[in-house]
């Protein structure tokens, strides 16, 4: 006679065991496994900063200067009527480029001759701004250039623009808001340089004669346009910063790192804290509620990131740090500012 041998199966209770084990397992390697990717993505966005640093350094190398942030165009410079209110500052640049920000005047100095060359075929540079120049079937505006774009920022932006993970400095310079009662760093010699950092968003250049230029605004960047050499850091190009990390979600200056006035050319500024995000679409950490509103550039014209607690920063002297949220914040205005003959300290 032979005896069967009933097969044996996990109990209900051995099952629930085992999954919540495998439960606890993802619960405990998944923060490693996302840590991990920031960490990469990081990584990236410190590299791109790196391409960022070498080409401005080799536009210096060739012109003597850094490459100014951008005019408007519309007056011929030929009719020898160029004043304070008639723009003709375009031709007075050293490439000679109309309507175009930093970023993109740098383009051959970052590997991307190619995509400048083809932005040049226009008989008519005084009326034709390159970023409309088609380029492969398409406006140059649209374009992308692989060091642009952090990978940690999913921003889209505006989709009629490349758009820009990265801002030119305008230090420590007044950026008041269209709405009186959202502008809550605007106090003189505290959230700006004064004097020295008093030309509003940067409106000021010093390619026309009378125009006061470098002498009030802090940073590295002037929105129409400054003359701004490594002989002008005279705070040291180490505690300087010049490039540093923004979502282009957090900004209504839609138009990318080609056009003058996108956020990508020279939109941010130190008196706004590292990741101040109440401007930002989705923005889980609102400081002020009522000040929404994107036009409320002494809150959006900031730098910020996705990178939890602070964001990245290229410093004149081509280094990348990655400086706090909690930063000190006079240290911070003194890190914007490329001549205020203030000791920085640590950071």
């Amino acid at each position: 006679m032979f005896c069967s041998r009933g097969r044996r199966a996990f109990t209900l209770v051995e099952l629930l065991v085992v999954i919540a084990i495998i439960g606890i397992l993802i619960a405990l390697l998944l923060p490693a496994v996302q840590a991990a990717r920031e960490a990469a993505r990081r990584s990236q966005c410190s590299n791109n900063l790196k391409q960022y640093g070498l080409a401005l350094h080799n536009y210096h190398d060739t012109y003597k200067q850094f490459p100014i942030a951008g005019v408007s165009y519309g007056i011929d410079p030929q009719a020898n009527n160029c004043g304070p209110n008639r723009y003709c500052l375009e031709w007075d640049a050293p490439d000679r480029s109309p309507t175009v920000g930093w970023q993109a005047r740098i383009l051959p100095y970052a590997e991307q001759a190619a995509l400048w060359s083809q932005t040049q075929q226009t008989g008519d540079r005084s009326h034709v701004a390159y970023w409309s120049v088609t380029v492969d079937g398409q406006p140059a505006r649209l374009k992308q250039v692989p060091y642009a774009r952090c990978p940690s920022d999913a921003g889209k932006g505006d989709a009629n623009w490349a758009q820009a993970s990265y801002s030119g400095s305008l230090g420590s310079t007044r950026t008041p808001s269209a709405d009186s009662n959202c502008q809550p760093y605007l106090t003189p010699g505290v959230n700006y340089e004064s004097p020295g950092g008093d030309a509003d968003h940067g409106n000021d250049t010093d390619l026309i004669p009378g125009w006061s230029g470098k002498r009030r605004i802090s940073g590295m960047f002037g929105r129409l346009g400054i003359n701004v050499s490594i002989a002008d850091v005279t705070d040291g190009t180490s505690n300087v910063i010049f490039v540093g990390e923004i979502l282009p979600d957090c900004n209504d200056h839609g138009a990318g790192w080609w056009h003058y006035n996108g956020m990508g050319n020279a939109h941010a500024s130190t008196s706004v804290p590292i990741n101040e995000m109440t401007t930002c679409l989705k923005a889980t950490r609102v400081t002020f509620p009522n000040c929404r509103a994107q036009s409320n550039w002494n809150l959006s014209w900031g730098f910020r990131s996705q990178h939890p607690g602070g964001a990245q920063f290229l410093l004149v002297d081509g280094s990348v740090r990655f400086l706090s949220e909690t930063i000190n914040y006079t240290t911070y205005q003194r890190l914007g500012g490329r001549g205020d003959g203030q000791a920085v300290g640590q950071f």
